[in-house]
């Protein structure tokens, strides 16, 4: 699969997803996360199921909640016709082994979103058969450092 340009979609917002797939982005990400509002997480995952469902053109992944959260049985359950999850707040292969213990789907894990992330990067060698990439997250980390944005006033990575 050929991932050179994802486009995330929040899960409760249906209305978006076929102009999103025909973005021309390589493959869309259906968000069950931080997109979604505790109160809409139900209504996202039968969205983002239904549109699944559907046939499609290009690849579908799921961002599900992270490991250890009360959301992800659900995530997991909503996401089983996708193409892969994307698993934020990833800690390296641990992490990896964890969710692949109850899926099949590959896995795109968001690779730099807490500081005990960082220190595990070399481990993903280990589950690379299970991965179809790394990718990171830019406002998480610096979050979670007491950093106060990663961002310009205009939007641009600092």
């Amino acid at each position: 699969m050929r991932l050179r340009s994802l486009l995330f979609v929040p899960g409760d917002r249906s209305e978006r997803f076929a102009k999103a797939a025909a973005s021309g982005a390589d493959a869309l990400i259906l968000d069950l996360e931080d997109s979604v509002a505790p109160s809409r997480k139900a209504a996202a995952r039968a969205a983002v199921a239904a549109f699944l469902a559907e046939p499609r053109t290009l690849p579908l992944l799921v961002r599900v909640n992270p490991l250890g959260s009360d959301y992800l049985d659900d995530d997991l359950a909503a996401a089983a016709g996708a193409d892969g999850l994307m698993l934020p707040k990833a800690e390296g292969a641990a992490s990896i082994e964890a969710l692949g213990s109850r899926t099949d789907l590959a896995i795109l894990p968001v690779a730099t979103e807490t500081p005990a992330a960082m220190f595990q990067l070399g481990t993903y060698a280990i589950v690379a058969r299970r991965l179809l990439g790394l990718t990171w997250g830019a406002e998480d980390l610096p979050a979670a450092i007491g950093a106060s944005t990663s961002r310009e006033a205009d939007g641009r990575y600092t």
